[in-house]
């Protein structure tokens, strides 16, 4: 099927998807309100993003960086190419971060809206505040050194060591981060555990 070969084209059938089935739901008397639509985009686009952000976190950590160990400098050099995997990955990796957050804190402005502060669970918070730490360390501490690393930004050998050593470090406190981060913006819903 074409759609399939092109991830172009998936995307956009599960967008398309999605809108059916909306579409039927709303036909057979489901729905939502229209401040539960936006809502409801928010909560969704969190989602969409979220995953893409952190799920492109852990295949930096377990998977590229481990396996860019044993890899000779001009390989290196070849994967970090315009249009390469690794500027690819790069790419969604920081907007995943800034939808995320953008997301995010329409959610945090729609909790408010509904309740004031005592609207916004401690675990949320919890989760919001270890989520814009991550999306800090992305774009002024990950972002701006990778830069260097994979010669975007003019740098000797040793001062792309250097900057490799910040971006790596800065992603290890995200996915260190990430785990309790999850954790809490999952029991905000479904297991509260503070009161």
């Amino acid at each position: 099927m074409k759609i399939l070969m092109d991830h172009k084209l998936t995307i956009v059938a599960g967008f398309v998807l999605t809108a059916v089935l909306i579409a039927i739901a709303i036909a057979t008397g489901g729905g939502l309100s229209g401040d539960q639509v936006l809502g409801a985009l928010a909560r969704w686009g969190h989602f969409l993003a979220g995953v893409t952000w952190i799920g492109l976190l852990y295949y930096f950590n377990f998977v590229q960086v481990p396996s860019l160990g044993g890899v000779s400098a001009d390989t290196k050099a070849d994967l970090f190419k315009d249009g390469s995997i690794v500027r690819r990955a790069l790419f969604w990796f920081r907007f995943g971060a800034l939808f995320t957050v953008i997301s995010g804190l329409f959610l945090l402005m729609g909790l408010y809206k509904q309740g004031g502060a005592a609207g916004i669970s401690t675990e949320i918070m919890i989760g919001a505040t270890f989520g814009l730490i991550m999306w800090i360390n992305v774009h002024f501490i990950i972002w701006p050194n990778q830069q260097r690393v994979i010669g975007m930004v003019e740098a000797d050998a040793d001062t792309k060591a250097a900057c490799g050593k910040k971006a790596l470090m800065a992603s290890r406190i995200n996915t260190m981060l990430s785990i309790p981060m999850l954790f809490f913006m999952a029991s905000s819903a479904h297991f509260p555990i503070f009161n």
